[in-house]
C-alpha cells in the first residue's frame, strides 16, 4: 500500500468514528443541497447538485432531482454556493513547537484540509499527525517528511550524511523507525555520492524523496535520480543559467557564514542568474522534468514579503494578532538589515514567466507556501499562493487544480481525494462565490468539511478567536 494512502486511511477512519452519534453506532450524515459542484479536472460547473456525506465519506453526489437528502441528515442549503475539494498546502514547516498550536486551526478555518510538512523535528510532527487523526487536535491530514542534509548543517533535527554509506544508512534508519515518515526531505548540502546513495536506497525501500536540489548535483540529475518534487524555484533559475556549475559551487558551504556574507552571496547569485539566462537550456530542463514526471512547487508566497520589502500588502499585518510573539520575534530577526536592493535581488530567485513555461511544457505543479516563514501565515497564505499561481499563467482553474487534484495525484491518493465523487473522503470547502471566475473567491468560505466533520462559519470563527485569545494572554 502507498505510504501516503496508509496514513490517510488512518486519519479517515478516526474521523469516521468521531462522526458517529453517541450510542447509535451509526455515522452522522450531512447533505449539501442545490449546490454548484466545481469539477477541478475539466473546469466545469455542475449546477444544482446534492452531495451526501456519511461519516467521513461522500456517499452520494449527483443532480438534486435524483439525489435525495437522507432523512435526519444535517442539511446545508447550497443555493448560490460553490463546492470544491479540500485544499492542500504542499509545502509547510508548521507542525513543530510554537507553530503547531495555531497552524492546524488556521488551516481548517481556511479550507486547507491537507498539508505536506517538509520537516523539522519529525517526532513532534508525527505526534501531531497521530493526534489530528485521532481527533485530539484540529488540523489537516498530514504528510510528514524527515530532513536529510550534509554535515555542514547545524540543525539538530537533520539526518546528516557525508558519504554514500551514510546516505544508505540514513534512509534505512528513517524508513525502519516506528512512526515511519511519509517521505524524505532533501536539503541543499548533501554531497554528491551521498545524494545518489540516498536516491538508490529510497527506491529500494520504497520511500519517496523530495525537496531542494543539492548544490552537488544538477537539477537534471536530481530529476533523473527519481526526486519526486523540486521545491521553490531557485534551483530552476540556476539550471536555466549558462553558469549553473559555478553558481552551485559558490553555494557549496554557506550554512556557517554570517548573515551579512550570505546576503553578499545572494546578491551576486541574483546578478549572475539575470545575466546568464539561457532560454534553450531552460527549455531542455523543463522538457526533462515533464518527461520524468518531476513535480515543482514554486512557493511564490515565501518570496513576496522580501520582494516587496515587507510592505503592508505583502506582510498582512492584520493577521499578526493570531501569531505568537515568539514567532513574530523570530520573523523580525530574520529580516534585520535587509535593504531595498536585496528585495530586488530576491525577485531573481523565482519567476512568473518561468512558471508559465513550466505549465506549458507539461511540468506538474503543486501549491505550497513554506509557512510559517516570515509573514507566511498557515492557511491564509495558501489563498495568496493560488492568486499568484493564477497570475503566473495557470489561470483560475490551473491554480485551483494545483491545490486539489494535483496534490492528490502527486500523493497517489486520487482514489480517495482530489475530486468530489461518491466514495471519496469528505474533505470539502463550500464557497459563497465562483473560484473559476476569480481564484480569490477561495477566501469566501461558507463552511469547511474536514474528514467528515463540519466547520460552519461560526465554528471557523471560533477556531480563530481561540487562537487570538491564547496569544493575548
Amino acid at each position: 500500500m502507498n505510504f501516503y494512502l496508509r496514513n490517510a486511511i488512518g486519519a479517515a477512519s478516526a474521523a469516521f468514528l468521531a462522526a458517529c452519534p453517541a450510542g447509535t453506532g451509526a455515522p452522522a450524515q450531512i447533505a449539501i443541497t442545490n449546490v454548484t459542484v466545481i469539477d477541478v479536472v475539466e473546469g466545469r460547473r455542475l449546477p444544482d447538485q446534492t452531495v451526501v456525506i456519511t461519516g467521513n465519506r461522500i456517499t452520494a453526489a449527483g443532480p438534486s432531482s435524483s439525489t435525495p437528502a437522507p432523512r435526519g441528515a444535517t442539511r446545508i442549503d447550497g443555493t448560490g454556493k460553490f463546492l470544491i475539494p479540500g485544499l492542500w498546502d504542499m509545502h509547510v514547516h508548521a507542525f513543530t513547537y510554537t507553530f503547531s498550536d495555531f497552524a492546524g486551526p488556521f488551516m481548517i478555518a481556511n479550507g486547507v484540509t491537507g498539508a505536506r510538512d517538509m520537516g523539522y523535528y519529525v517526532d513532534t510532527t508525527l505526534r501531531w499527525r497521530r493526534d489530528i487523526a485521532a481527533g485530539r487536535e484540529v488540523g489537516p491530514r498530514l504528510i510528514v517528511g524527515a530532513r536529510v542534509d550534509g554535515n555542514v548543517s547545524h540543525a539538530g533535527y537533520v539526518a546528516k550524511v557525508a558519504t554514500a554509506a551514510d546516505g544508505t544508512m540514513a534512509v534505512d534508519t528513517l524508513a525502519s523507525r516506528a512512526g515511519r515518515p511519509d517521505f524524505l526531505k532533501i536539503y541543499s548540502w548533501i554531497p554528491r555520492e551521498a545524494y545518489f546513495a540516498v536516491a538508490a536506497e529510497a527506491r529500494t525501500v520504497n520511500i519517496p524523496f523530495a525537496g531542494h536540489v543539492p548544490y552537488s548535483v544538477t537539477l537534471a540529475e536530481a530529476s533523473a535520480a527519481g526526486q519526486r518534487s523540486i521545491e521553490h524555484e531557485d534551483d530552476l533559475m540556476r539550471a536555466c543559467s549558462s553558469r549553473d556549475a559555478s553558481l552551485r559551487a559558490g553555494l557549496s558551504d554557506t550554512s556557517k557564514l554570517e548573515p551579512i556574507h550570505k546576503a553578499e552571496i545572494i546578491r551576486a547569485q541574483a546578478r549572475s542568474m539575470r545575466e546568464s539566462y539561457d532560454a534553450g537550456k531552460c527549455a531542455a530542463v523543463m522538457a526533462l522534468l515533464a518527461k520524468n514526471r518531476t513535480w515543482v512547487t514554486p512557493t511564490f508566497s515565501v518570496y513576496q514579503p522580501y520582494a516587496h520589502f515587507f510592505d503592508a500588502a505583502s506582510t498582512r499585518r492584520d493577521l499578526l494578532k493570531y501569531v505568537p510573539s515568539i514567532v513574530q520575534g523570530g520573523w523580525k530577526r530574520r529580516i534585520t538589515d535587509l535593504t531595498p536592493t536585496d528585495s530586488i535581488d530576491v525577485r531573481s530567485f523565482y519567476s512568473f514567466e518561468r512558471t508559465a513555461e513550466l505549465h506549458r511544457a507539461g511540468v506538474r505543479l503543486l501549491a505550497g507556501t513554506d509557512a510559517p516563514l516570515p509573514y507566511v501565515y498557515p492557511g491564509f497564505s495558501l489563498h495568496d499562493e493560488l492568486a499568484l499561481l493564477a497570475t503566473s499563467g495557470l489561470g483560475n482553474l490551473g491554480a485551483l487544480r494545483a491545490a486539489t487534484f494535483n496534490a492528490a495525484d502527486y500523493l497517489g491518493m486520487l482514489d480517495s481525494l482530489g475530486t468530489i465523487e461518491a466514495g471519496k473522503v469528505a474533505d470539502l470547502v463550500l464557497l459563497d462565490a465562483d473560484p473559476l471566475t476569480d481564484i480569490r473567491n477561495t477566501t469566501r468560505i461558507s463552511s469547511v468539511v474536514a474528514n467528515g466533520v463540519l466547520f460552519d462559519d461560526s465554528a471557523r470563527r471560533l477556531l480563530l478567536d481561540k487562537v487570538e485569545r491564547a496569544h493575548v494572554r
